[in-house]
């Protein structure tokens, strides 16, 4: 049985900056929107392809991995229903960032400019508002799910709950933003 950590959560939150900080050590962590943006800059077209072969060759060798994907997009949720439906033996376990602060997802887009991963003002709008309603409809593809709040001082991330399971219930911190009630 492996783990596989699934790095999610609002547009331009912190994902790729934070994320590596609650996964263990060691554990490799695949982008699939890196490895498009990778293999297009050196003319290769099959990025998202070769990014699914080695998604595949991790869970047949039952190794631990993390991957971080935008749950709101329907390719990435997919992606995860197959992973539950192919390997129903694995855990996954969602570390899910997310703020009160839609501004903070703005003001981090401004700032990654010169990126090709940046969203329009409304696209981060649309998947910020998506993005719990989507969570909360997929629970049952995941083990546990941490809560990340991202706050207006985002250097410092906090776990503001922890879900196990049905049976474990939900351990939960002495402040809950507005996102996580």
């Amino acid at each position: 049985m492996a783990k596989i950590y699934v790095i999610t959560g609002a547009p331009h939150i912190g994902k790729s900056t934070c994320g590596p900080y609650f996964i263990p050590e060691g554990i490799k962590i695949l982008d699939p929107k890196l490895f498009v943006q990778r293999y297009t800059a050196q003319g290769v077209k099959d990025g998202y392809r070769r990014f699914e072969e080695q998604l595949l060759a991790l869970l047949n060798n039952n190794e631990d991995f993390a991957v971080e994907v935008d749950i709101a997009n329907k390719t990435h949720l997919q992606m995860l229903q197959d992973i539950k439906a192919l390997f129903p033996e694995n855990r996954i376990e969602m570390i899910f960032f997310y703020t009160d602060n839609i501004q903070l997802c703005y003001a981090r887009s401004k700032g990654m400019q010169n990126s090709k991963s940046v969203l329009s003002p409304e696209k981060i709008a649309s998947s910020y508002i998506h993005i719990i309603p989507t969570v909360k409809r997929h629970l049952n593809l995941f083990s546990s799910i941490k809560g990340i709040d991202i706050g207006d001082n985002y250097i410092v991330p906090e776990t503001v709950f922890n879900f196990q399971d049905t049976a474990s219930g939900i351990e939960v911190s002495a402040y809950l933003p507005l996102w996580a009630q």
